[in-house]
């Protein structure tokens, strides 16, 4: 790779890092506000909050990566148009691969971080998000012990406390046991906090006291500068995670089965999954190649470019959308699953061949001539003023 192709490697790797997080960044955002509750309504430490919004990132860099690609092109590519860089590489006899190469070799690493995240990464992170929302579904302490609510977690068993600190303690506690009728229990504390010991999961009380009541009505008292009562026996048993296609491995795609979590899956839908994961490699490079159809080829600093950069970002989104629309089709119709991978190739194939050509996409006549009436008509009544007495 020559000098100017690794400087033009290097600028545009800048761009699309910078692009990749700001994009990512802004998705996180709102997985992170959708997600929000988990810390606010369901009191869960921050640990578990940021935890299980990270986790959802892989999934989110497969979409986001092979766009930010396209605008790390169309603004570097811009960028030397301006500075006239294209125009001076093509006078000096540089040929076309001088340009596309430093931009395909991007886009192959992109399709390859598409590959690893859809093949591995992004699953295993989504199966670990089920299984922490799993968790946190049948967290009694996260969903059962809300301040100021009586809640009964099952018959005879009734909790309540008056607060929950920003540190996780809980203020003013109080719980109620009579799940066995002829002996009934009734815990109150002024404080207590939520403790995971020995796999169990406990509240240790402070100064309280305890109401122990037999079934003929007889009433003892006991008190507790500090006391621990096991909260494990009411988690719910069935919390097992139940998985989507999207947090399925690959090789459990190519089995045409689910593993051997609780899976509701249907085979057209795996098959589908699997082809759609496959041909997902060939976006990036199919959107990369419209990008420099449109907008590579020389041209001078008089003729706009809005419409080869539009032009250039139209092309590339519906490619995508067509990859996209074509999974959700063809697990209702295995007949489509062919156009998969005929949508990506044929894109190559043609913008290849329109980039080999280097034709320049100039603005349409009708559009010139309508953007010209509109700046006619902007300028007509200065024009006026001008002219006024």
């Amino acid at each position: 790779m020559t000098r100017i192709e690794r400087h033009i490697l290097r600028r545009t790797a800048v761009q699309l890092t910078a692009i990749i997080v700001t994009l990512t960044a802004i998705v996180w955002v709102t997985q992170v506000l959708k997600r929000f509750d988990l810390v606010t309504a369901q009191g869960q430490a921050i640990a578990t909050f940021l935890s299980m919004t990270l986790l959802a990132l892989p999934y989110l860099l497969i979409y986001v990566a092979p766009f930010a690609l396209v605008f790390a092109m169309v603004a570097v590519l811009n960028t030397m148009h301006a500075d006239s860089e294209v125009v001076a590489l093509t006078s000096s006899g540089a040929g076309r691969r001088i340009i596309a190469r430093p931009f395909l070799t991007l886009a192959l690493v992109v399709s390859a971080l598409v590959a690893a995240l859809l093949f591995e990464a992004s699953p295993r992170a989504l199966r670990a998000l089920a299984d922490y929302t799993s968790q946190v579904r049948a967290d009694v302490v996260a969903n059962v012990i809300q301040p100021g609510r009586f809640t009964s977690i099952e018959d005879g068993f009734t909790f309540h406390i008056g607060d929950r600190e920003l540190d996780g303690t809980l203020t003013e506690i109080f719980f109620h046991d009579g799940r066995d009728p002829d002996l009934s229990f009734t815990y109150t504390a002024e404080r207590g906090r939520v403790e995971d010991a020995f796999g169990r999961t406990l509240i240790v009380m402070q100064n309280g006291t305890i109401e122990r009541t037999d079934g003929e009505g007889a009433t003892t008292f006991i008190g507790f500068d500090a006391y621990a009562f096991d909260l494990s026996a009411l988690q719910p048993e069935d919390a097992a995670a139940t998985y989507d296609q999207d947090e399925l491995s690959l090789p459990d795609l190519f089995a045409w089965k689910a593993p051997a979590a609780d899976v509701e899956v249907d085979g057209p839908t795996l098959r589908a999954e699997l082809h759609g994961r496959l041909s997902s490699a060939l976006y990036p490079l199919a959107m990369a190649l419209a990008v420099l159809a449109f907008v590579a080829p020389p041209r001078s600093n008089r003729s706009g470019r809005g419409f080869a950069v539009f032009a250039a970002l139209l092309a590339a989104g519906l490619i995508r959308l067509a990859g996209f629309s074509l999974q959700g089709a063809a697990a209702a119709a295995p007949l489509l699953l062919p156009l998969l991978y005929a949508v990506p190739v044929a894109a190559i194939l043609a913008f290849g061949a329109l980039f080999a050509r280097g034709r320049e996409f100039a603005t349409p006549a009708i559009l010139s001539r309508v953007g010209g009436r509109l700046r006619g008509l902007r300028r007509r009544p200065l024009a006026a003023g001008a002219g006024a007495p």
